[in-house]
């Protein structure tokens, strides 16, 4: 049996592989013993997963409140971003960071550890969070490549991508080690005055609630620029409620990733135990587990 897949070939398993293949058998009781240790894993792997979605839920729910009806119970009005409250003032973003292009320069085969370490929109999440499993290099030479070194604090903005729904989805640099940042990402450097923290919650939420969506621009590909970015209506609360803000947010954050920390922590334990069960490297018997888990 094959199996074509865009004039490629693959061989398959024939059913006579299939017929063939020798399966070893422990007694009947081990089998269920097996299958229920490993039924109790992947149950509390689905009840982490349920809590993930939970989790997920409640923060882009707390997003959306937090930005548009703040901590104050103060009256709300009709904005360009939507609903905000009265007294938050506005002030583009240039005003309250730096905001600068990254290098031109087609880095996608520059895979050996040669030069800097290069941020592309590949390497952030739609979530904002910063992935290295795919990381290219880039040798600084001039003065406007040392320019874009990045520092804890700034903020990874994601101006122009081929998939629309990724247009704005920003990070929050706190990477150790010397990193710099491709054309496709604005880097903003928040003021003194602003916590960076506070304007990274802020971009997600226009992200989330589609505000880039509707200002972006195809013409070549989805793009939100550098004139827009400097230009983005900015609502600031006073400097206590933007950290109370912070601070409900991050909370709510770190309990996703605690979550999701022992998801694939159980993930991890049940591959090994399903290869070490059927392998008979491991016995049934020998788990140290509650009887009616067994």
């Amino acid at each position: 049996m094959t199996s074509h897949k865009r004039g490629a070939t693959i061989q398959g398993i024939t059913r006579d592989n299939l017929k063939s293949l020798e399966i070893f058998l422990p007694p009947l009781p081990e089998q269920h013993k097996i299958a229920a240790v490993l039924g109790l894993v992947q149950r509390t792997i689905e009840q982490q997963e349920r809590l993930i979605a939970l989790t997920t839920e409640l923060k882009k729910t707390l997003l959306h409140q937090l930005f548009t009806q703040g901590l104050r119970g103060e009256p709300q009005e009709q904005t360009e971003i939507g609903p905000v409250p009265e007294s938050w003032e506005e002030r583009p973003l240039e005003k309250a960071g730096d905001v600068v292009y990254g290098i031109q320069a087609a880095v996608a085969s520059n895979l050996k550890p040669v030069g800097t370490m290069i941020l592309t929109n590949k390497n952030i999440t739609l979530d904002g969070k910063i992935v290295l499993e795919k990381i290219n290099y880039f040798v600084l030479k001039t003065k406007r490549h040392h320019e874009t070194v990045l520092k804890k604090g700034d903020l990874l903005f994601n101006w122009r991508s081929g998939s629309k729904e990724h247009v704005g989805k920003t990070a929050y640099f706190d990477l150790a080690g010397e990193f710099v940042h491709s054309s496709f990402i604005l880097r903003i450097r928040p003021s003194d005055a602003v916590t960076g923290r506070y304007l990274f919650y802020y971009l997600n939420f226009l992200r989330e609630s589609g505000f880039f969506l509707k200002k972006q621009t195809f013409s070549i590909n989805a793009k939100f620029n550098k004139s827009a970015i400097n230009e983005l209506p900015t609502y600031l609360p006073d400097e206590e409620e933007r950290r109370e803000i912070v601070g409900a947010l991050d909370g709510v954050g770190k309990k996703l990733e605690v979550l999701q920390a022992n998801r694939r922590l159980l993930e991890d334990l049940f591959r090994t135990l399903l290869h070490q069960l059927m392998t008979a490297q491991v016995r049934v018997h020998a788990l140290d587990l509650p009887a009616e888990e067994t």
